[in-house]
């Protein structure tokens, strides 16, 4: 019964906004996207490469802030580890001098 009936809305009212607002979208985004004189684009680039690279000169010197914060730390525990060991082997070696001695 509703097999053979045509599936229409009507007068095509969707289907020309569709185009419409299409249509308009594509206008906007051409004009976003123009070209923009030489002069111009090498100025907006200049800039934001300048931006970028004072931005990664900042998070570069973060990093060696960290790295040498950390690294005075390493140093510092290292030293306390080398005294540490150096100081039981001595008791170890002492020990061993007192044994040897003790048996003769």
């Amino acid at each position: 019964m509703y097999e053979n009936e045509p599936t229409t809305n009507g007068s095509g009212y969707g289907f020309a906004m569709g185009m419409l607002v299409g249509a308009l979208a594509g206008a906007g985004l051409a004009l976003l996207f123009a070209p923009k004189p030489g002069a111009q684009l090498r100025g907006e680039l200049s800039e934001r490469m300048g931006t970028w690279r004072d931005t990664a000169a900042k998070k570069a010197r973060e990093v060696a802030d960290r790295a040498g914060s950390q690294l005075s730390d390493l140093s510092a525990t290292a030293g306390r580890v080398k005294n540490a060991v150096s100081s039981t082997a001595r008791d170890v070696a002492d020990a061993a001098t007192d044994a040897s001695r003790s048996r003769m």
